[in-house]
């Protein structure tokens, strides 16, 4: 039977979904959002990406894993599941090996969460990758909630700036205060917030707090790459991935700070690679 090779890169707004048959690469219908921590029945939904793109093999890079023994369970589950070899890690490992094709180097990754992962031969190191309550510094959730704040602050009268009020406003489709009922009554959902990431990231060229914003977020993204960088050595090469990068503004000031290049292919890529090689 001819190898065809699923890779899923799952994440909290969707997740990409790549079929690898015969050296090429074909995009298949965008899943769910999904996160180990976060999504009741994810198992199914994976499941299910799997027997309707009759797959000989899988690699998934999920979200929310906390161990290296819960991607082990995962993998297991699955592939009795599905009746095919699945591989579970964490989006850190399938987005560095898309980024530099299994070679050295540290991806930094920025969408809904942020985190670094670096590998320097049988080293791998993860810097960040905390979560939107403790951490994600710099990701489209740390990005729509310092939107939403600033218009917050404009309509008290604390900072912020007009610009951005009318923009999150006009976003959200509703008021301030009946945004503030929204997210706080489905505060896991965070979509509710990274709605408002590139109204900041669109402002930023004419509004100096959203300027502000979105520089202090490339100075955030750029401390997870040195501190990779620390763990690993300072010479590896940088890469960015996520859809935070797709900012101009924030890639050249990150770019700026670390030298960073774009990933030679994407994490769902990465984790048909992972997944093909231990076939």
């Amino acid at each position: 039977m001819d190898e065809r090779i699923l890779g899923i890169d799952a994440g909290g707004s969707s997740s990409r979904v790549v079929l690898v048959a015969d050296g090429a690469v074909t995009e298949l219908p965008a899943g769910p959002p999904m996160n180990a921590l976060l999504t009741n029945g994810f198992a199914r939904q994976l499941e299910k990406i799997i027997r309707d793109s009759g797959a000989t093999a899988a690699g998934i890079g999920l979200p929310g894993l906390r161990s290296a023994r819960q991607g082990r369970d995962a993998s297991r589950a699955l592939t009795e599941r599905c009746g095919c070899p699945v591989l579970v890690t964490g989006d850190g490992e399938t987005a560095q090996q898309g980024a530099f094709g299994g070679g050295p180097g540290i991806v930094v990754m920025a969408g809904t969460g942020c985190a670094a992962v670096g590998r320097a031969g049988s080293r791998l190191v993860q810097v960040g990758g905390h979560g939107f309550l403790l951490g994600d510094e710099g990701s489209a959730y740390w990005l729509g909630q310092a939107a939403a704040r600033a218009a917050l602050y404009w309509e008290d009268g604390m900072g912020g700036s007009a610009a951005i009020h009318r923009a999150v406003v006009s976003a959200a489709g509703s008021t301030l205060h009946e945004l503030i009922i929204k997210v706080n009554t489905h505060s896991s959902e965070r979509s509710l917030v990274t709605l408002f990431a590139p109204v900041l990231t669109a402002l930023a060229e004419t509004d100096p707090v959203a300027r502000e914003l979105t520089d202090r977020a490339a100075d955030h993204l750029a401390a997870l790459a040195a501190a990779a960088r620390r763990k690993l050595g300072e010479g590896l090469p940088v890469a960015g991935a996520g859809g935070v990068f797709l900012s101009t503004v924030i890639w050249d000031r990150f770019v700026s700070l670390t030298g960073a290049t774009r990933p030679q292919a994407s994490p769902a890529v990465g984790a048909a690679l992972l997944a093909g090689a231990r076939v």
